[in-house]
């Protein structure tokens, strides 16, 4: 191609052909002006799509983190609801009869012992979109947004898991241990007579950890719709780019 434009100029200054040589070398240079400016366009529009590739691969990231917590909570929600279902057929149990169930008994001693009650709010996925390009490039609403949860919402259920921890711990030194109701191997008649010796406060730590469940319960059923409505935005985001 080079050789083909290099041989129609010679043609032409040999023939002696000035003024259409220089229009000619104008066009020329106007054609090679376009294709760099073609090739810097392409180029440019590669490099969005890349960038584009790279913001979609984080979002699906923070998506894929996002679900794996709801699956947690949504988890978490069934158990809190059981507990609270059984705790309340105990509790009404002993009002009407002044006496203890042992339906539910070993159910109800396993979970108020249980004092490791956790949860991590940190996410090294939005620990790594919140110091990116991107975080620059969502809606500042979208930000709002995806802030809110993983400091705010993801924070108070870190502090109602700590609660609850404080409140099976204080049940276990305080009513369990020195009643030697932490071993569940024992018969269920037995575990019965020892909490009927201790009726009283056995439905008052029942109560308190059950208050400390139906918070930890609301906050799941708070945040579980509001991370629907996130992943919801962030695909509408990703989608409408």
């Amino acid at each position: 191609m080079i050789k083909f434009f290099r041989k129609i100029r010679q043609n032409l200054l040999s023939e002696g052909k000035t003024e259409k040589y220089l229009k000619y070398a104008i066009g020329e240079i106007i054609l090679v002006v376009i294709g760099i400016l073609i090739a810097l366009q392409i180029n440019n529009w590669n490099e969005k799509r890349k960038e584009r590739n790279k913001e979609d691969q984080l979002i699906d990231v923070l998506i894929t983190d996002l679900q794996s917590k709801k699956a947690e909570f949504t988890s978490d929600l069934a158990i809190g609801k059981s507990i609270i279902r059984n705790s309340d057929v105990s509790i009404n149990y002993w009002k009407k009869s002044s006496d203890i169930d042992t339906l539910n008994l070993k159910y109800l001693l396993k979970y108020l012992a249980e004092d490791e009650w956790f949860f991590n709010e940190n996410s090294p996925v939005y620990a790594t979109i919140a110091g990116s390009e991107l975080w620059k490039q969502l809606p500042d609403s979208l930000n709002r947004q995806i802030d809110n949860m993983y400091r705010i919402q993801f924070g108070l259920i870190k502090s109602a898991f700590a609660k609850q921890s404080e409140y099976a711990l204080n049940g276990k030194l305080n009513f369990l241990a020195p009643n030697h109701l932490l071993n569940l191997n024992e018969s269920t008649l037995n575990l019965q007579r020892i909490v009927a010796e201790n009726d009283e406060d056995f439905i008052v730590f029942l109560e308190l950890f059950k208050s400390g469940v139906i918070r930890l319960t609301s906050k799941f059923e708070t945040t579980i719709p509001s991370i629907d409505r996130l992943i919801e935005n962030l695909e509408f985001y990703k989608n409408d780019k």
